[in-house]
């Protein structure tokens, strides 16, 4: 398989995304460049893709009670990171997926936005540019600051 195509494929994987294609990338001295801009493009999009599982075949699978259970245990979770930004509601959005920690990536953003309500199309910009902000700071981990300045 393609190496990009790994790294593409890496940054659309659920609590990894970017968070973990980028430093792959890096670890296989791949062009530098070309991976953020691979893993950047597959963080965002997922966006949509995860709006259309949650409207029309989540509530499906849901009826599946070990689903319904894992649904319950995400929702609590995602709700409890978010509690402290809900006063901004789509900066907070932004800034919690910007965080580069498992689980407050563009899935975890995108169910957010989707149990709070929030304006799907506004949404998708404070997202992608949480996603923007989390691949700089991994890029910044990952490449050492020295290196990038």
């Amino acid at each position: 398989m393609d190496s990009y195509l790994y790294i593409f494929l890496i940054s659309m994987i659920p609590w990894i995304e970017l968070r973990g294609s980028i430093p792959a990338g890096v670890l296989m001295n791949l062009d530098f460049t070309r991976v953020f801009l691979i893993s950047l493009i597959g963080g965002i999009l997922i966006i949509p893709f995860v709006f259309v599982l949650l409207d029309h075949i989540f509530p499906i699978i849901r009826k599946i009670n070990i689903i319904d259970r894992l649904y319950l245990y995400w929702e609590s979770k995602v709700q409890k990171r978010y509690k402290k930004y809900t006063e901004w509601e789509l900066i907070g959005l932004m800034i919690f997926v910007a965080i580069p920690l498992p689980g407050t990536g563009a899935y975890s953003g995108t169910f957010l936005s989707y149990l709070l309500g929030l304006d799907r199309k506004w949404s998708f910009v404070a997202i992608s540019f949480g996603v923007l902000i989390a691949g700089i700071l991994v890029s910044i981990i990952s490449l050492g600051i020295d290196t990038i300045f």
